[in-house]
């Protein structure tokens, strides 16, 4: 039996019972992290025909209906940032040697829930302190009954730390053996990125040394020190690629055992190096109650910034606290040289690469809880200006263009040809996401040089792009895939042509700031003045995707799709889906969301009218995007489907959820939905005031969360018929609730009372 609980502890995912077919969703559903380091969930003790080191190595394929080998669990250790060469991947972040392993042995039998008799198996993330605890009870091939406690955290301030915690009781005397170690055995998508392994023992402590060399060129260092609550002889062994501390101790009804492990990581691209040793003997002096506690305060303050409360709906309360959990262990702190990869370092299945969702999914985020976050980020794209320039060249533009899928150097690191050569749209993703960053913070006009730079830069690469066909009197963006993964190298996709425009219209206005000259400046107004966003001849109100999709094939979901079981693109070829008018997300529909105002309701709702029946959804990014159009429509079901569609994705178990990593960018739509959606907030690019319409679903009876507005925090509370605004911050803000306008100083808080209609 498997369940996620949606009682009233709406801090809790739960899991009861084992079951190998859920095994690999739970693991990356808990994944722990510290922002510097992060572990899938794997069981302490692992369990048999499990192993985690094979050589068959992964294919490139589209990752949307790639078929993953059938594997029961999944280990996963990761430092962002740490990379290496993937023969058929390319670049790819590496899976780090496994250090949590923490295994009872008695009379010969290992623990293995797979093999071993096992009731009572409960496992819980408690997401207000990011701490995993497993309870079991072990019915011993011997006659012995033992009861089993598992705790664990990644510590938010000392984020080089593991500490794990196991407490044993027996009915009856038994001599349990205790093993703890380090294991190598690992691949990364099928690869070994290992070029050297150095294990050995801690000779001033019960520990596990560890030094794995990377073919990336880092060096890892990992040191494990184990302590019980008796005292034993920890003896070192060691085997292939596998150094562990075993000892054995007696186990009784009136003295039952509590085994201590902690695990410090630190690599050679940490900015400033510090060994493993040195980490763990900072620590030494506190023991776990306190290390505990210092942690917790950490995720306390983490929360107090980005909690969002739902009042009557414990359900959409643990989805909302779930996506929020992830996103704030998957930043990194302090590091401009990584953003957020795709699967939230939770997993490889896309290998650790950092997409267009950082800015037009994850960003909003962290700038409206956290900014001094969403600034590393946007950090990141400027860092990686120069190899954006050398992506440019290598295409023979000039200018600067960002990579699909980008690696910590700013590399291209997509396999596949359609996407890496034509899903240009990134670049000017990338400068939409700067745009809100700097409408957040210090307003566009107040541009640093090198954020106007990048603009600048994408600018002359859009100029250099743009053809200027015979006969035609707009400008046209030729051969590109716009955010429908489904419609390859097509014309005049509305969502690029828009967002490029966006780029040059900003070039033009931070020009002198970037290094354009008077001439350049000319030029991108013109050419952004003469991008078009297509549509239709017999429906002018309707914006097509692209030219020509009109005149695509039909889908025929009712012949391929019938049942509407998995994905669409793992019933059809590729070739079916590149002729026929079906779309994988959001794409018309996504501009729409990040230009509301140029859009009228009519507009919007003849795209949702037309694309809608044809779009598969495939992507976890789209079911986001799509409740928040049906809030503006006034659709009020179809969005609070949409909503729990997007939201249950990693916590439905069952149908793999979260098996190959967490989805990040719909995590950070959840967040949108809630808060610009039926909170109604609009954001900074949308002008200077701001701006709430809610309109809650009927089961809520109260939305709360803190909202940072241009550098002010604020408190913001909906009911059904109130919204209550609280400034906590020290300077003032132009409010307006509804149709309600109102300057709120430091300190004061209004409440307007309103009339909206439930949705």
């Amino acid at each position: 039996m498997h369940s996620v609980n949606h009682s009233d502890k709406t801090w809790q995912i739960e899991q009861v019972g084992f079951d190998l077919r859920t095994a690999q969703a739970y693991e990356g559903l808990f994944t722990l992290g510290s922002g510097y380091l992060h572990t899938r969930a794997s069981l302490e003790e692992h369990y048999g025909d499990c192993p985690q080191d094979s050589r068959e190595l992964r294919k490139p394929a589209n990752v949307t209906a790639e078929r993953f080998k059938p594997l029961p669990g999944r280990w996963g250790t990761f430092v962002p940032g740490v990379f290496g060469h993937h023969p058929l991947l390319l670049q790819e972040m590496i899976n780090l040697p496994w250090f949590i392993e923490l295994a009872p042995v008695v009379a010969g039998e290992r623990l293995d829930v797979t093999r071993s008799e096992v009731s009572g198996f409960r496992r819980v993330l408690d997401m207000k302190t990011a701490t995993l605890t497993r309870e079991l009870i072990w019915h011993t091939r011997a006659g012995a009954v033992l009861r089993l406690r598992y705790e664990s955290f990644l510590s938010g301030v000392r984020t080089h730390l593991s500490v794990q915690r196991l407490r044993l009781e027996s009915d009856s005397p038994v001599a349990a053996t205790i093993r703890a170690g380090i294991d190598a055995n690992v691949t990364t998508n099928g690869f070994d990125h290992f070029t050297a392994i150095a294990l050995g023992p801690d000779p001033t402590a019960a520990g596990v040394g560890c030094e794995v060399r990377t073919d990336g060129g880092d060096a890892v260092r990992m040191e494990a020190r184990v302590t019980a609550s008796q005292a034993a002889d920890w003896e070192y062994v060691e085997e292939a690629r596998h150094g562990w501390r075993e000892a054995t101790f007696q186990v009784t009804p009136a003295r039952p055992l509590t085994v201590e492990k902690r695990t410090a990581v630190a690599t050679s691209r940490d900015p400033a190096p510090l060994a493993p040793a040195a980490i763990l003997e900072q620590a030494a002096g506190r023991n776990w109650d306190e290390l505990h506690a210092e942690h917790a305060g950490h995720w306390a303050q983490a929360w107090r910034r980005s909690d969002v409360e739902i009042d009557g709906d414990a359900e959409a309360q643990l989805i909302l606290r779930s996506s929020i959990y992830h996103l704030l262990r998957a930043h990194v702190p302090d590091d401009t040289r990584v953003a957020i990869d795709a699967k939230g370092y939770a997993g490889e299945a896309y290998k650790g690469h950092f997409f267009w969702d950082t800015e037009a999914y994850l960003l909003p985020f962290y700038l409206y809880t956290d900014p001094a976050k969403a600034k590393t980020l946007v950090e990141f794209r400027v860092r990686m200006l120069p190899a954006a320039q050398e992506l440019a060249k290598h295409f023979g533009y000039h200018g600067a263009r960002y990579p699909w899928e980008s690696d910590a150097d700013g590399r291209e690191c997509c396999c596949a040809f359609q996407y890496a050569e034509h899903e240009i749209h990134v670049t000017a993703d990338v400068v939409y996401g700067l745009a809100h960053y700097l409408a957040a913070t210090g307003g566009l006009d107040n541009a640093p040089a090198p954020f106007a730079r990048v603009v600048v830069e994408t600018a002359r690469y859009w100029l250099d792009r743009v053809d200027w066909r015979p006969g035609d009197r707009h400008a046209s963006i030729l051969g590109v895939m716009g955010p429908d993964e489904y419609a390859p190298i097509t014309h005049n996709n509305a969502y690029t042509n828009r967002l490029a425009a966006f780029s040059l219209e900003l070039a033009a206005r931070l020009g002198g700031r970037g290094g354009a000259s008077r001439e350049e400046i000319a030029a991108f107004a013109r050419t952004a003045a003469a991008l078009p966003v297509p549509r239709s001849a017999a429906n002018p109100e309707l914006v097509l995707q692209c030219e020509g999709f009109e005149q695509l094939a039909e889908p025929r979901f009712d012949q391929f799709w019938a049942d509407r079981q998995g994905c669409y693109a793992a019933r059809v070829s590729q070739e079916r889906l590149y002729r026929s008018k079906n779309l994988k997300q959001a794409d018309v529909l996504l501009l729409m969301v990040l230009f509301p105002d140029e859009f009228t309701d009519a507009e919007v709702r003849a795209a949702w009218d037309y694309y809608v029946p044809v779009t598969t959804h495939d992507s976890s990014l789209s079911a986001g995007i799509h409740a928040l159009v049906a809030l503006r429509l006034g659709l009020d079901r179809e969005a609070w489907d949409f909503f729990l569609k997007s939201a249950s994705i990693d916590l439905d178990t069952v149908h793999g959820g979260a098996a190959q990593g967490i989805h990040i960018a719909g995590c950070a739509a959840n967040w949108q939905v809630a808060v610009h959606g039926f909170a109604g907030v609009k954001n900074t690019l949308q002008g200077d005031v701001l701006a709430i319409a809610p309109r809650l679903p009927a089961r809520w009876r109260r939305l709360a969360f803190p909202l940072v507005w241009r550098g002010v925090p604020l408190r913001i509370e909906i009911t059904a018929d109130q919204c209550t605004v609280e400034n906590r911050g020290a300077a003032g803000i132009s409010l307006r609730v509804w149709r309600h306008a109102c300057r709120l100083e430091p300190g004061q808080t209004t409440t307007v009372n309103g009339q909206q209609r439930p949705c």
